[in-house]
């Protein structure tokens, strides 16, 4: 069988760079972009100069000036790394018709049939990094990992030096000899306990593993982790986004609270996006999940069956009310959350021309109007003001549940 070619390209410390690129004077110092710039917030990127220094994502801003008085913070601007994402992606789509987003900075190219040769991939790559850098922004670096199987190619991309590009090929097992077992990707803590059970203490133990027998000890995960290893292709390229079976947005509150108008509001914007990714998607709920987590570390859910299948943002919102209705608030809130679940397609078509528009039309016009002029340019009167409540975030790729 034709073996494939696919290259997976991840943008370096990507919001961090782009306030470097929009800003020149951010440029060669260290950044963190944060949530909040109070010292509770907390890094959720840092530049490469900033890594250096010991600031990672996740670190508090707090700990961020104690390991580098001199670090530059900036407020994240999701807008700002969205259309920075789809200049990159637009790049992307010349050379094959078959991208998959794996994040906003992160996508896999199925290139089996646009070049001949991994080599040839590899002069591609760097044609492509040169014209991010040429027609994105200089200051946008990336790393690619080329290979014969996707999780090849995103494990290359993983160890790839920061800016470069790794091919794997027949240098497998040099690649992955004393390689810890957590620089795959899927292998986390816990796999790495269970894998050392069995005597498996670097990936290239892994790959040398008996197939049978890590199947009986592992399970189909066991052997999915052992054929991965082996470049047995297990996974492919998909065009576009992967089947989704939830859509989940969370918000950190910045000023915790118990009152229960406050929260409302929160759960609106929660439910608007929610509802944005359903219907661009072209998709319908039946369930919903709904959390609330207090800041004395308990918290209060439910995620059940609704009445009617949700489309609207409006129809997210009524079971959210609903539940908030049969509930007392406990104490201050640190933490929202919901998710749509049970999805599938939707059967409403687009009719914006009729003089009655179904609420379902009028809810896709709107999102039209919204995508085309920008986030909330045409918005229910519950959303006034509700930047000083809840704060537009981003996300990577743990949005999805697929």
């Amino acid at each position: 069988m034709k073996k494939r070619i696919i290259l997976h390209i991840d943008m370096n410390s990507y919001f961090a760079s782009v306030e470097q690129q929009a800003n020149p004077f951010l440029r060669g110092r260290a950044v963190g972009v944060c949530a909040y710039l109070s010292d509770n917030g907390t890094i959720i990127a840092s530049s490469m100069e900033a890594k250096v220094k010991g600031i990672k994502t996740g670190c508090k801003v707090r700990e961020a000036k104690l390991l580098d008085p001199g670090v530059v913070l900036v407020e994240n601007e999701p807008a700002k790394y969205r259309s920075t994402t789809e200049k990159i992606f637009n790049i992307l789509k010349e050379y094959t018709d078959t991208v998959e987003p794996y994040s906003i900075d992160e996508a896999f190219l199925d290139l089996t049939g646009w070049v001949k040769t991994l080599e040839e991939a590899r002069v591609l790559a760097e044609k492509i990094q040169e014209r991010i850098r040429s027609e994105v922004g200089e200051w946008m670096y990336s790393s690619v990992g080329i290979s014969t199987t996707k999780f090849l190619a995103k494990f290359a991309g993983d160890i790839a030096p920061k800016k470069g590009v790794l091919v794997i090929n027949n240098n497998l097992d040099e690649i992955l000899r004393d390689r810890p077992l957590t620089d795959a990707w899927g292998i986390n803590r816990k796999t790495e306990e269970k894998l050392c059970s069995l005597g498996i203490k670097s990936l290239l133990d892994l790959k040398l593993y008996n197939p049978d027998l890590i199947r009986r000890k592992l399970g189909r995960w066991g052997y999915y982790l052992w054929a991965n290893m082996n470049g047995l292709e297990v996974s492919h390229v998909s065009q576009g986004s992967r089947q989704v079976k939830s859509i989940g947005h969370s918000y950190s509150l910045k000023n915790k609270s118990s009152e229960k108008e406050y929260i409302l509001k929160v759960f609106y914007k929660l439910c608007e996006k929610a509802g944005r990714r359903l219907r661009a998607l072209g998709l319908e709920a039946e369930g919903i999940s709904i959390s609330v987590l207090y800041v004395y570390g308990g918290h209060i859910g439910k995620s059940f069956k609704t009445k009617e299948r949700m489309f609207r943002t409006e129809d997210i919102f009524s079971n959210v009310e609903y539940f908030l209705s049969t509930i007392q608030i406990q104490g201050r809130v640190r933490n929202l959350a919901i998710s749509v679940t049970r999805l599938s397609s939707s059967s409403g078509q687009m009719n914006i021309f009729e003089d009655n528009l179904s609420k379902k039309d009028l809810s896709l016009a709107l999102d039209k109007i919204n995508d085309k002029y920008g986030e909330y340019t045409i918005s229910p009167g519950r959303m006034f003001n509700m930047d000083d409540v809840a704060r537009d975030r981003i996300g990577f790729r743990k949005t999805l549940e697929v």
